[in-house]
């Protein structure tokens, strides 16, 4: 992976509307290099006889409930506090610039 830059955090954070301090770009900056120096560690790794996992558990599971409904809330209850709603749905401000 190739580094980030302290310009390419301002644009991201400029894209999702937030504004950050030179100091929180620094940190993130920062952030960034220590998650990529610790996947060059794992990337050092050999696993060239390690068997592919396709599930975390080797013996079958029997201890996962099942999934019960058991209660259900009315769109009416979940909206009745809503500010703005409108056919069923939430309404809120646009947040994607054009």
């Amino acid at each position: 992976m190739e580094r980030i830059s302290k310009k390419k955090v301002f644009k991201l954070a400029e894209q999702v509307m937030l504004k950050l301090s030179e100091e929180e770009a620094d940190n993130i900056v920062a952030e960034f290099d220590t998650l990529l120096k610790q996947l060059d560690l794992l990337d050092q790794i050999d696993t060239t006889h390690v068997k592919e996992m396709i599930f975390p558990f080797e013996e079958p599971t029997s201890f996962f409930r099942e999934d019960i409904v058991d209660h259900v809330c009315s769109v009416e209850d979940v909206l009745y506090n809503a500010p703005v709603e409108e056919q069923g749905y939430f309404v809120i401000p646009k947040v994607v610039k054009d």
